[in-house]
């Protein structure tokens, strides 16, 4: 009795015991990488691209394996309609917890509500997080997730998954997480600086063409509105205004001849609305310290610092007005207008944006400090 007493105990504890029932094995799932968003015929396209995690396990412990990029696509009448249609393909469960990044078409930004459909499922379901890189792209959504990263790496290594790495070297396009574009995008006055993502032929492998994911310039939204987008050359003031910039390249030039390259680092700055003449102005201050990597003539130290002065003003000046060429407010200066003078702004805005002009800037000061690298060759 004792015996059949304890295998009772025994059997009626064993019940409570965790275990693994319900476990599923990591390569009987589906980690989604990378989610592209597309609008196409009033329908919202969903692209998925599947990360391999047994062929980053190899590459890192020294094996050669090569890197197969998996995609995944449907389409519904709304963004979490698409998604369950692509779970009636899905050959295994899918698994958001591991999205590292959004890529949103140009038809798809265009879009008020695909965005908005976006964020509403993004803000619902327990499985996604808002420390997802952000991006947009004209190329076609599908392209741009089976464009292979050089080298064999996994694209997690990429520009499209790891951004920052590139952004730490030279500082020109900021990358943005999703709960900065949620901030922006929901913002009265703010503005949306997404990056644009583009597949560029610049690298070879053998000789062989070997095409590789690029930022290549920025997007603009303001007011939940689509503005356009402009290249890196046109965007170069941007910088400037950018607290995460590290080390951003400023080259000097003399009829287009190089005369040296500064690599420019501890930038700060302020932007001052005030009224003038009834209408809204902005005094710009900006500081930063350079490094010489580059000198290719004679010049004075504090020459050189003019000219690195005025080319500066020129980029803050050339970028705003590109971007009144589009409607784009791109240093977000109603947005400042809107906190630091409430008041005014009421009187002054159109549906949420200040009026703006070629003379709504209307004083830049600007300093430059070359501090070290370079400095023992000029005076």
């Amino acid at each position: 009795m004792k015996l059949i007493r304890c295998i009772l105990v025994i059997t009626l504890l064993s019940t409570l015991l965790t275990g693994c029932w319900g476990s599923k094995e990591i390569e009987h799932m589906i980690y989604v990488n990378t989610v592209g968003v597309d609008y196409v015929d009033n329908k919202v396209v969903i692209y998925i691209q599947m990360v391999n995690f047994s062929g980053i396990a190899k590459k890192e412990a020294g094996q050669t394996q090569e890197q197969k990029t998996f995609t995944g696509k449907a389409e519904g009448d709304s963004f979490d309609n698409a998604i369950f249609n692509l779970y009636a393909s899905s050959p295994q469960r899918i698994v958001w917890s591991n999205v590292k990044t959004i890529v949103f078409s140009e038809a798809a930004l265009k879009k008020e509500s695909v965005i908005n459909q976006v964020l509403e499922v993004w803000d619902r379901y327990y499985e996604f997080r808002y420390t997802v890189w952000t991006m947009a792209t004209k190329e076609p959504i599908e392209k741009v997730l089976n464009t292979a990263s050089i080298s064999d790496l996994s694209v997690i290594y990429s520009q499209l998954n790891s951004p920052m790495r590139t952004f730490e070297q030279s500082s020109i396009i900021a990358p943005l997480y999703l709960y900065r574009f949620i901030w922006k995008w929901r913002e009265e006055a703010d503005t949306v600086h997404l990056p644009f993502l583009e597949i560029v032929p610049d690298w070879t492998s053998n000789k062989v063409p070997s095409p590789n994911i690029s930022m290549t310039g920025m997007c603009f939204l303001q007011n939940e509105q689509y503005r356009g987008c402009l290249k890196s050359k046109d965007i170069l003031g941007i910088r400037w205004f950018e607290k995460k910039t590290q080390r951003t390249p400023l080259v000097i030039k003399d009829d287009k001849k190089v005369l040296a390259v500064i690599v420019m680092s501890k930038i700060k700055f302020s932007i001052q609305p005030k009224m003038k003449n009834g209408k809204p102005v902005f005094d710009i201050k900006v500081s930063m310290q350079g490094t010489l990597p580059e000198l290719n003539t004679s010049i004075t130290r504090s020459a050189l610092e003019l000219k690195a002065i005025k080319e500066i003003d020129n980029q803050i000046r050339e970028t705003y007005l590109k971007g009144l060429e589009i409607n784009a407010d791109v240093y977000g200066l109603s947005g400042i207008f809107y906190r630091e003078l409430p008041k005014e702004w009421k009187k002054l805005n159109d549906k949420g944006i200040i009026p703006l002009d070629s003379k709504s800037i209307d004083k830049i000061s600007i300093r430059v400090n070359l501090n070290s690298g370079g400095i023992s060759k000029i005076e």
